[in-house]
């Protein structure tokens, strides 16, 4: 059984890991930039029209954790600014460390690239 997270939006599942992510669009840098009680900040470049932000925002996510784009899924809030992402994986545990790690260190796997 896995322990408990240490965050309130996030959630260990059997084969998966759900998340509450607040997206940033329009940033100048993008990458996961901070945490706090209502979820992961994540900066993003793409602006909020068409989809793109929520696009680069799967990507940053993936890059950010090493796991593949096809394993994230936005739940909800496709159009909103907070969004529940599902991520499928092996070890759940061992992927909630991870984001523990980059919730607690500012701008920790930031992407300067535009």
């Amino acid at each position: 059984m896995a322990a408990t997270p240490a965050w309130p939006w996030l959630r260990i599942g059997a084969a998966s890991l759900s998340l509450q992510v607040r997206a940033r669009p329009g940033a100048a840098r993008c990458g996961i930039v901070g945490a706090d009680a209502r979820g992961l900040t994540v900066a993003v470049h793409a602006p909020a029209a068409e989809g793109r932000a929520n696009a680069e925002l799967i990507e940053v996510i993936a890059g950010a954790l090493a796991v593949p784009r096809s394993a994230i899924a936005l739940e909800r809030g496709h159009r909103g600014r907070i969004k529940l992402i599902r991520i499928a994986t092996a070890d759940p545990g061992a992927l909630a460390a991870k984001i523990d790690l980059l919730a607690r260190g500012p701008a920790i796997g930031e992407n300067r690239a535009r």
